[in-house]
């Protein structure tokens, strides 16, 4: 009996032992994955179960804010459109050789001001298609006699920083360092992302791993071809011809999410050279597409409990919406999105149906906050809605104060918890 005692006593010390073991291993691995924090989502499964998504889904409540229109502060398509806590702003391309920058009352629309001035004064501008918004500091940026100016909403001028010697439009103030993207236009780019001060002094770089071989020419579609996004206080970056999205950290690139496409992801050597080439004939102008049968991913946003995201494939333009919380991706039923409609920017109303209040569809164009989103309808496509058929009176008022020649229209959409 005692034999028998202490020979159960011993197999008990040692599943005891045992299982310890095993629980630390597991712990060991769950805080790993936890660390590495890498999300896979799958895109190419999930597009034959394509529905459509109610705002309602989403969202609480949306807002109108109808731009007041006169001849001072006139708000033409095309122009970039950012919203603060207070303020709405308007600035680019007003006219050919025209560039303007107004402010706008975000409650009443009411026009407050305009940002110096396009001329070749000291704080004159020379070119806004740079354009830049710091959603944190409240600050938009301008080409101003060989400097970027930095300019407060209120007018006054921040201050100047010297031009960064890397090509490229796309750039974003994060920690008091401007972050740059740097297009691989001429195949032998040796850097990929560059970090500057505020006077311009280069701090540190992301560099570029690939090269390829120039062999043709071809109509560059869009040299936006990245984006950046801050959330909870993280940078991200994104390479719209990629399958990774990567949290910016100690000028380091960390994949966060991963896009399963099937392998469909742009060939390196397309990426920089164009997406496509047309030509005249006397039937008109003739596309060739070299993206037609990849992924090209576009405008990402996030809160705590979702990422919003679109991405064209096969001259169609999808929009998706991913559950952190579940993991769960939806995505929405395809519009079509030719090479002619892209050449001349044609813009098409695909997002989120508007059962709030019957209004036209819904789909981010800003983040504002992690709580409220902006999308910009112009007078053109709300004047063809039925106003009879729309029960919110909000949405009535500004139907009822809007005539063609009107400024746009921004929409807040205030998210669920």
């Amino acid at each position: 009996m005692k034999n028998f005692t202490l020979i159960h006593l011993v197999l008990c010390i040692f599943f005891i032992f045992f299982a310890n073991c095993t629980q630390t291993v597991k712990t060991v691995n769950t805080e790993k994955e936890k660390d590495t924090g890498i999300r896979e989502i799958e895109i190419l499964s999930s597009m034959s179960n394509s529905q459509k998504i109610n705002l309602s889904a989403v969202a609480s409540s949306i807002d109108y804010c109808l731009l007041e229109t006169n001849k001072k502060c006139l708000v033409v398509p095309l122009m970039s459109i950012y919203c603060s806590k207070e303020y709405i702003v308007t600035l680019g391309r007003q006219t050919d050789n025209h560039y303007v920058c107004y402010v706008f009352e975000r409650g009443t629309g009411r026009f407050v001001r305009q940002i110096s001035r396009m001329g070749q004064g000291p704080n004159d501008y020379q070119d806004v298609d740079k354009d830049f918004w710091d959603a944190i500091n409240e600050q938009i940026c301008v080409y101003c006699n060989n400097q970027y100016a930095f300019y407060n909403l209120d007018g006054t001028l921040s201050h100047k920083t010297r031009i960064f010697p890397h090509r490229g439009l796309i750039f974003i103030s994060y920690n008091d360092l401007y972050v740059k993207y740097v297009p691989n236009n001429s195949g032998n780019i040796t850097v990929r992302i560059v970090f500057y001060d505020r006077t311009g002094a280069l701090i540190d770089s992301i560099p570029n791993y690939k090269s390829w071989i120039k062999t043709s020419q071809r109509t560059v579609t869009n040299s936006l071809d990245a984006q950046f996004h801050v959330f909870s206080n993280d940078l991200y970056y994104k390479d719209n011809f990629c399958d990774t999205m990567y949290q910016i950290e100690d000028f380091k690139l960390i994949p966060r999410y991963i896009f399963n496409t099937g392998n469909r992801s742009v060939p390196y050597e397309l990426q920089a050279g164009g997406g496509f080439d047309f030509h005249r004939t006397s039937s008109g102008l003739e596309f060739t597409d070299y993206y037609r049968k990849y992924f090209v991913f576009d405008r990402f946003f996030e809160d705590n409990k979702r990422l919003f995201f679109s991405f064209d494939y096969n001259q169609m333009k999808y929009r998706a919406l991913y559950n952190k919380t579940e993991d769960i991706l939806q995505i929405m039923p395809p519009v079509s999105t030719s090479l002619y409609e892209k050449f001349y920017l044609v813009r098409k109303l695909y997002g989120f149906e508007n059962d709030l209040d019957g209004g036209l569809p819904f789909w981010p164009q800003q983040m504002i906050s992690e709580k409220e989103l902006m999308c910009v309808y112009t007078a053109e496509e709300l004047l063809e809605l039925d106003v009879s058929k729309i029960t919110d009176p909000k949405l009535k008022n500004v139907l009822n104060s809007l005539d063609a020649d009107s400024n746009p229209v921004v929409a807040i959409v205030t998210l669920k918890d």
